[in-house]
Order: structure tokens, then C-alpha cells, then sequence
């Protein structure tokens, strides 16, 4: 396996005969065996290097997911307390609706 890019020759001459056919052919093939063989040879170092990409992306994802986690832990706590100032405050309205009536009458008669 060669590492250096074979060209093919320019023009095996103008032979128009079965055999000058052939040759370009066999020169053309062998041309793009080369390369072909030259491009698989960078392969492994592109899957390494997109190995690499999904690793980080990974761990990136992984962290976020750990944000999200501890995001939905806030908002739920905040939802919580929501919930409980509403009780409180719908039940201390109607303590008031039911006693300040009878507190208006006692301190206006």
C-alpha cells in the first residue's frame, strides 16, 4: 500500500487500439485504487476523532441532564410553596368572611 498519490499518466499515447484502451483502463483503475486506498488509510482517524465528538458530546448531555434534574427539584419546591400560601390564604379569607360581619357589628353598631 503506497502513501504517496499516483497519478496517472497523462496520455499513454494516442493508440486507439484495443490495447491503448486497455492500458488507460488498467492505468485508470489502478489510479483509483490508490486513492481509494490512500482515503481509507485516514478512516480510522476520523472515527477516532468522531469517537472523541460523541464522548463529549455525552458528557455534555449527561450534565445537563444533572441541571435539569436539580431544575426540577426547584421548581417543584417552588410549586409546593405555592400551593401552600394559596391554602393559607383562601382559608384565612374565609375566616374572615365569616367572622367579619359579626366583628363589623360589635365595633359599628
Amino acid at each position: 500500500m503506497s502513501t504517496t498519490l499516483q497519478q496517472p499518466l497523462t496520455d499513454p499515447g494516442v493508440d486507439t487500439s484495443r490495447q491503448g484502451r486497455i492500458e488507460r483502463d488498467v492505468m485508470l483503475i489502478q489510479y483509483r485504487l490508490t486513492a481509494m486506498e490512500n482515503r481509507h488509510e485516514s478512516v480510522p482517524i476520523r472515527v477516532t476523532k468522531l469517537e472523541q465528538q460523541f464522548e463529549h458530546m455525552s458528557g455534555q448531555l449527561s450534565q445537563l441532564n444533572e441541571g435539569q434534574q436539580k431544575l426540577t427539584v426547584v421548581v417543584s419546591d417552588i410549586g409546593k410553596k405555592i400551593t401552600w400560601a394559596l391554602a393559607i390564604a383562601s382559608t384565612l379569607w374565609a375566616i374572615l368572611q365569616m367572622i367579619g360581619p359579626t366583628l363589623l357589628r360589635a365595633f359599628l353598631p
